[in-house]
């Protein structure tokens, strides 16, 4: 593999002193702080999760292309047409070819090379792969309330791990949190109120200008699902004062408060998919979404109204809405009783 093809050196955001003024023999260091400002701005064009997901499926099309002997930026679209059979032949889900697809056309975009994705035969390439797959977008599987309650009944809490644990699943249900919001989760954004909690958002997937917006999470009071007095627990436990809530807790249950880093997307889908798993659900389909979707049915199976639901998960009316008929699919059907005695 030569170096152009690396996928963090492709990935790489190049912004020199001789593009900001090409006569200029010295530049003031204030100038070089604005073009290192300027360069760190760039980079944050995509969510976190996203970069990590597209640099996954990026050193993927490279190791095919390596088998090839084809270069890998800039491909050719013969590389990529091939490339989208390999996928159909692998039986991938239609959603997953469309997000490597989209990470081949923003890495060459990102590199100033016209990407193959846009070439005539290759977008016809694409169509007759959408026939052939589908469309079907293979649905994460919900954590009921029930669920979540045997889950956290069989949690060991002894330790920090258990303590950490026990917080960011409550937590990450009763807020209806995406996967990247509860890694973003910071101390300074926590604003107890009273027994209840306000947790003010910086950045979500609906607010990518920044304007904020804040989760009210309601405190069950001597419930032992408590979401409010899991975190205390967890911060006091912790000694947490700043930066992110969820972090990596090292063997023996030790953390760093030195490394204020959030666990990774993956670490805390597989934390999740452990738990379920301890208490014998099948964890194939469980995923970060899983606790969202979960508060998002359980309050719906509740009779909860369509707005009060939105007002926590800050989505469009609609998509509850979506949620709500899936999970009442079988209330008031029309074919009950037709095939009775």
């Amino acid at each position: 593999m030569n170096d152009q093809q690396n996928p963090q050196q492709a990935h790489k955001i190049q912004l020199t002193v001789s593009e900001i003024d090409r006569q200029a023999s010295q530049i003031s260091e204030s100038t070089q702080r604005l073009i290192q400002r300027a360069t760190d701005t760039l980079t944050g064009d995509l969510a976190e999760s996203t970069r990590e997901a597209y640099a996954i499926d990026w050193a993927n099309f490279i190791g095919f292309a390596d088998q090839l002997a084809q270069p890998a930026l800039a491909a050719s679209t013969e590389v990529f047409i091939l490339y989208l059979q390999s996928m159909i032949d692998a039986n991938l889900a239609m959603n997953t070819i469309r997000r490597r697809v989209a990470a081949i056309r923003y890495y060459h975009f990102e590199n100033n090379y016209p990407s193959p994705t846009d070439n005539v035969l290759a977008k016809k390439m694409l169509r007759a792969t959408t026939r052939q797959v589908g469309n079907y977008v293979r649905q994460t599987q919900a954590l009921l309330s029930d669920d979540l309650k045997r889950v956290v009944d069989h949690m060991d809490i002894s330790h920090l791990t258990g303590l950490r644990d026990r917080s960011m699943i409550l937590l990450g249900f009763a807020g209806a949190f995406r996967r990247s919001e509860v890694m973003g989760l910071r101390y300074e954004n926590l604003f107890f109120m009273g027994q209840n909690l306000r947790i003010h958002l910086v950045k979500s997937k609906t607010d990518q200008n920044q304007a904020g917006l804040d989760k009210p999470i309601l405190a069950e009071i001597d419930s032992p699902y408590c979401p409010v007095n899991a975190l205390r627990e967890w911060l006091k436990a912790s000694k947490i004062r700043r930066g992110y809530l969820y972090r990596r807790i090292r063997r023996g249950h030790c953390l760093d408060l030195n490394q204020n880093k959030p666990l990774s997307s993956v670490a805390y889908v597989n934390c999740l998919k452990k738990h379920c798993k301890a208490i014998g659900m099948d964890t194939e389909l469980i995923a970060g979404h899983s606790l969202r979707s979960g508060f998002v049915t359980s309050a719906a199976l509740q009779g909860q109204d369509a707005l009060h639901i939105a007002e926590v998960t800050k989505q469009d009316i609609r998509t509850v809405q979506k949620y709500m008929r899936k999970a009442k699919m079988f209330e008031q059907h029309a074919g009950e009783k037709l095939l009775g005695k």
